[in-house]
């Protein structure tokens, strides 16, 4: 008896360790995503680049969803959420971080989609109606110092449509994840993925299908082609699947902070691989940034 649970507890161990190890794995790719897209997009044009990337999104999801017997049928009462979900989460959301970050800096772009957890405490104090908390605004005011900082600091680009639009698509997230909270708990994350993407992806494509005949597809290195491969399977597909395994193995709220980490690395990988320059000013307000949502996971 005793050897079986010095046995078990061994394994928990093991596992645990391990989690905390992808944990800081999948924090690192989201980090790094940034930079690969933005990698991507110097190369395509914006529209090809989501022509390209729906597409494969679609066609990866249900290879994987044929392969594994992971096709579920949604209940009628769920369809149109489903429907919501994919014009906020992957129209709002994934076309639109495409847009935002075309616009701006990586830096910028991941600074600014930090904020989903102060978009959730606005978004949440609307369908409460309630006020939010003298923390929680605090952290607003905090957070929003610090990308006001951030942005009056910054060089390389000057404020534009791509800050507005990053700061924007941060919101279409945060209510994407409150959305679909509900069908989470009724199918598995990848079908949902799946048919959410396969619907957001018809307007997406008739939108985006012109640019693929003035594309210079001869100009996008090898690179730039790794880059593309990456943001269909990686951020979606195989980050958010290995999350949900830690997060089986993880308490949530010990690992969120590992989030805050975002920024930073994108940060620095912008400026290792991309060349964008980093000021003073711009370490501030993140630092500025980071503390508003610090305070604002402990408040909540």
């Amino acid at each position: 008896m005793t050897i079986t649970k010095t046995v078990v507890v061994r394994t928990m161990k093991r596992t645990h360790i391990a989690a905390w190890i992808v944990a800081c794995f999948v924090v690192f790719a989201w980090s790094i995503n940034f930079v690969l897209a933005k990698h991507a997009l110097n190369q395509f044009d914006v529209g090809s680049f989501n022509f390209v990337r729906f597409s494969g999104m679609v066609a990866v999801g249900w290879f994987v969803l044929l392969a594994t017997g992971g096709i579920r049928a949604i209940e009628p009462g769920d369809r149109l959420r489903l429907l919501i979900v994919a014009v906020v989460g992957f129209c709002g959301y994934v076309f639109g971080f495409s847009v935002g970050l075309h616009l701006t800096s990586a830096f910028s772009a991941s600074l600014l989609l930090a904020l989903v957890p102060l978009w959730i405490i606005v978004l949440n104090s609307l369908i409460e109606r309630r006020f939010p908390n003298t923390v929680s605004l605090a952290a607003l005011a905090l957070a929003s110092a610090g990308v006001v900082t951030f942005v009056a600091a910054r060089t390389s680009v000057s404020l534009g449509w791509g800050d507005l639009i990053s700061l924007v698509v941060a919101g279409f997230y945060a209510g994407y994840l409150l959305l679909n909270r509900p069908l989470i708990n009724r199918y598995p994350p990848f079908t949902l993925i799946t048919y959410a993407t396969t619907l957001a992806s018809l307007p997406v494509l008739a939108l985006t299908m012109y640019s693929i005949l003035g594309q210079d597809w001869s100009a996008i290195s090898s690179t730039g082609w790794f880059a593309m491969v990456w943001v269909i399977v990686g951020p979606v597909f195989v980050a958010w699947s290995v999350w949900n395994w830690v997060q089986r193995h993880l308490d949530t709220t010990r690992i969120a902070p590992l989030l805050f980490l975002v920024p930073v690395i994108s940060g620095y990988a912008a400026w290792l691989l991309l060349d964008e320059p980093i000021q003073l000013g711009q370490v501030v307000g993140t630092a500025a940034v980071i503390g508003g949502l610090i305070l604002s996971h402990r408040a909540n």
